[in-house]
Order: C-alpha cells, then structure tokens, then sequence
C-alpha cells in the first residue's frame, strides 16, 4: 500500500473531477459576453474552484468579477468577489491585502442581510490570523463563524471551521481538543460527500497522529487525504501530504522513499511558493540526512532552513505589523464614515425640520386670521366663565383642604388616644406585677408564721394570686393594643428574624416601649438580672453589637431602614 500511494504522489496529475468542473465553468464563462450577474456569477464561481490550483488565477477572476459587479450594480457579486480575491491573496502569503478584501466582504454581505456570507467571511479572516500566529483573534473569528452557521443550520460550513480551529489546537500542543473536532468535521463532511473537507480533516488528523506517535494511523490519514486530494486537485493538501508522508517514512527507517516524498514535496512547494510548506521539508530533510549518517548534507539543509525561516519570520512580522496598521487605519475610516452618517442624518432630520416648521406657521397663522375675529367675540364671555370656574375651584380646594386638615387631626388623636391607652396599660400591667410580687412575699412571710394563722393566710394570699395573675390573657390584650399602634412591627421582626421566641417578642414590645430594665423585669414577673440576660441574648439573635442601641434598631426597622 505504501508502494502504491508512493507511485501516485509521482504521476500525480490535475486531470480529475475538479479539472472537469474548472472546463466547464470555463466553457458557460466563454458563452457569456454580456455584462450581466449570470456572468458574475460564473467569475465568481471559476475563482472559487481555483483557488487550490493556481491563486494567480484566482485573483484575476476575482478582480475581473468586482469591476462588473461595481459597473452593473450587483452587491452579492461585489461580496463574493471580494472574499475570493481575499482568500486567494491568502494562499499567496499576502496577509494584509487577505484582511483588507476579507474585511470588506464582511461589510458588503452585512449591508445584504446575508449571515451565511458574514459567517463566511469570519472563517476565512480566522484563516489569515492563524497564519499570523494571533490565535486569539483566529479563534473568536472561528467561534463567531460556528454560532452562524449552527443557527443557519450549515453542517458543511460548521465542519469546515472544526477543522481550521482544529489548526490552532494542534498548532497550541491542544491534542485532545484537536481531536474531537476533527472528529466532528470529519463525520459531517464525510454525511455530506464533500470531497476538500475530508481530505483536509484526514490530513490534520495525519499530523495529529504523529504528534502523538501513532504512526498506523496517521499512514491510514494521509493517505486518505493523499487520494481525496487527488480527485480535486487539491495542490496545497498534496503539498502537506508529500512532506508529512516523507516524515512518517523516516520515522519508519524507510530512509530512501523518505526522501523522494520530501523532495517531491520541496519542489511543489517551491513552485506554488508555499514558504511554511518549503521551510517545513527543510527541517524534515535535514533529520533525514542526519539518519541516513550524512551530518554535511545535514548541515546544510539546517543552513538552508534557517535562512528561510528568518526570511519568514521578519515576513511575517512585517505583515503582522502591517494588518495592525491596516486594522487601526480601517477602524479610524468607519468611525469617519460613522460620523459623517450622523451628520447626514442630522442635517436631514434638521431640513425636514425647518419644512414641516415652515409648513406648520403657514398653516398657524391663516387659522389664526381666520379665527381673530371670533375669538375676539368669544373673549369676554370665555373670561367670565374662566373666573367663575376659579371661583368654584378655590372654594371646592379649601373645602377639600379643612376635610384633610379635620380628618389628620381626628387621625392624630385617635393615634395618641391609642398610645395613652398603650401607655396606660402598661403602668397597669407594671403596677399588677408588682402588687402580685407584693402578695408572693406575704405568702413566704405566711409560712413563717404560727400554725394557727399558717394555713389560712396562706390559702386567702394564693387566691388572690390566682384571681389576678392572669398574665397571658393580659399579654394577649398588650399585644393588641401595641399593634394598633404599632402597626406590622411584630411581623417585620419575624420576617428578618425568623428564630425569635414568643418571650424574645414581649421583650422587643417593651424595649419598642422605652421600658427600663427594671419595668421590663416587673412586666415579665422575673428579676431585673433575668431581664438583663434576656435582653444580651436577644441583641445576639438580631446580630446586634453590645454598644447598638435596641430601641434605635426598633425605629429603623419600622421606618424601613433596618
């Protein structure tokens, strides 16, 4: 097998189906002399099959296919023609003039409404920036291009930027990710039969397998892009195939076929002026020489790559530093044009101003004469009527005003009413718990008394306990008394904090009060120390510092600001 794709690499021809489809595009473009868009069409579509074969071509279909698409009016073939001349200026190495038509084409097809040619567009700039070795750009190009042609539902497209993005992984040592990409494009160009997008994926997933060491499988890679090249003469992919075929022969010890597939490769690249290509068989010959224990021949293909490689280096640090040029000359160019739209907008918006104005004061001013007379008729009689409507108003508004000012004030003491009654309560229920203390001690002094007396003031001081010490019914009327007042307060304190006991809120109550400690203490039957402790054990249950003041924290929490 190895023999066979050896010998097809040799009598390699451009004879195959895509030489066919080139004739007969050639012959429909030969039938078509008038200046139409069938005729750009056909440029356009002659340009896009060259360029694989022969870029020069390209950019002169491309070119011939613009200037009739400007001369006639024809914005999709101003669009396309733009991207194939900016690509076919890619595969020549002349990345600034690719951004410059590629950026262009973005524009055109933006204005068409068309986002397949947008997304296209991005693709094929993301192919200009890998080549720049700006992966961060190539990447968002590569990404915004996948998110179009997902929602256009574009398989084929979507393969295609798999695999370019693919590049930059393999390019970025991301062999994994590499991987499932390619994997992805290949399944989707393979259900599609699209003959360039397998070729490609197989020929990057070649190059991924050396990378990892597995030579069978990237033998059985490149070979399958070896023969899919073959059948669209693909010149660039037969290019890379030769070079990455003579590596894996090397690897192989199969020094001789190494290098006749490098050679071969090195004379196509020179040829197409394929410089990475070029530098590539440099450094493959040069390991080779070194096998085959040549260390003279060895150096000098060395030599010769690395003349080559700083010749491309300051190329493409050249180009690199041009297309920022290029980028910030263009974004200084639209926001020109961006400014000179305004301005037009605004001088249209101004003159159609000024008309309507003008057409508005004409039409005013005869509606005006036209109406003097029997406004002046109407005038007295209009006053007449204007001042008593002034009259019945400024009667109706102080009506209205003492209506507001009687009903606050009869709202003002209703609210001072409730607090007395609040207030009221709560002495009584401090001077209860104090009479009921009172009463408590007499039954301790009862039971140091002498056994005549013992036992019957004890049971005359328990009744007496019992008939007044009903604290939670009296509890349950200071609740309702304080939410007439102070309305929602014991819901906004559960709202916030949800953990407080039925106690916690008597004594937030008594605290929103302005109750000391020792009233607190008399209210609740406990000592003032029990009523101390209860409060410090509140203030860590509202995440309240021992300087923060309860009751400041009560009032904010009313107001809304708590």
């Amino acid at each position: 097998m190895r023999f066979l794709i050896f010998l097809l690499l040799l009598f390699y021809s451009s004879l195959g189906i895509a030489q066919s489809k080139v004739d007969s595009l050639q012959n429909a473009l030969q039938k078509s002399s008038e200046k139409t868009s069938d005729r750009v069409d056909l440029l356009n579509a002659l340009g896009y099959e060259y360029w694989i074969i022969d870029s020069k071509k390209s950019i002169e279909l491309g070119n011939e296919a613009l200037s009739l698409s400007k001369e006639i009016n024809y914005q999709p073939g101003i669009a396309k023609a733009n991207r194939i001349v900016g690509v076919a200026h890619w595969t020549q190495g002349n990345h600034v003039r690719a951004i410059e038509f590629l950026d262009q084409a973005e524009k055109e097809y933006t204005a068409l409404e068309d986002p397949a040619g947008v997304a296209d567009s991005q693709m094929n700039a993301g192919m200009v920036y890998t080549d720049l070795k700006d992966y961060d750009k190539a990447q968002t190009l590569f990404e915004q291009a996948i998110n179009a042609f997902t929602t256009l539902d574009q398989k084929s497209r979507i393969a295609t930027t798999y695999t370019k993005l693919a590049s930059i992984y393999i390019e970025q040592g991301r062999l994994y990710d590499a991987k499932t990409y390619l994997g992805n494009a290949l399944t989707m160009h393979t259900e599609a039969d699209f003959t360039y997008g397998m070729a490609e994926a197989h020929n990057r997933l070649g190059i991924l397998y050396i990378a990892q060491n597995e030579r069978e499988q990237a033998y059985y890679h490149l070979e399958r892009s070896i023969i899919l090249g073959k059948e669209i003469n693909d010149e660039h992919g037969m290019v890379s195939n030769l070079i990455q075929y003579g590596k894996l022969l090397r690897l192989d010890n199969k020094l001789d076929a190494a290098e006749a597939h490098l050679n071969i490769g090195l004379k196509r690249a020179k040829e197409n002026r394929l410089k990475k290509y070029e530098l590539a068989a440099y450094e493959e010959l040069k390991e080779l020489k070194k096998a085959q224990g040549k260390p003279d021949e060895a150096l000098e293909q060395f030599d010769r790559y690395t003349a080559l490689k700083d010749s491309i280096f300051n190329s493409e640090l050249s180009m690199q530093i041009a297309a920022v040029a290029f980028q910030n000359d263009l974004n200084a160019k639209e926001q020109e044009v961006q400014l000179l739209k305004e301005q037009e907008r605004s001088n249209t918006v101004i003159k159609w101003s000024l008309i309507i104005g003008a057409l508005g004061i004409a039409l005013t001013s005869s509606l005006i004469i036209a109406s003097l007379r029997q406004r002046a008729l109407q005038n007295k009689e209009l006053l007449r009527r204007k001042q008593e409507l002034i009259t019945s108003q400024e009667a109706l508004s102080k009506t209205a005003l003492e209506n507001s000012q009687l009903k606050e004030k009869e709202l003002q003491q209703q609210l001072s009413h409730k607090n007395k009654e609040l207030t009221s309560y709560t002495l009584n229920f401090v001077q209860k718990n104090e009479l009921l203390q009172q009463l408590q001690e007499q039954v301790q002094e009862a039971k140091n008394a002498s056994p005549a007396t013992k036992d019957k003031l004890i049971d005359q001081l328990n009744r007496t306990i019992k008939q007044h010490l009903t604290i939670d019914k009296d509890w349950e009327d200071f609740k309702r008394f304080f939410e007439e007042v102070h309305t929602d307060f014991h819901k906004k304190l559960k709202e916030k904090h949800p953990d407080l006991s039925p106690n916690d809120l008597k004594i937030c109550s008594l605290t929103r009060l302005n109750l000391n400690i020792k009233e607190t203490a008399s209210v609740l039957g406990i000592s003032p120390e029990s009523a101390k402790t209860a409060r410090y054990r509140l203030r860590k249950k509202l995440n309240l510092q021992t300087e923060d003041d309860l009751l400041s924290y009560f009032l904010q929490l009313e107001s809304g600001q708590a």
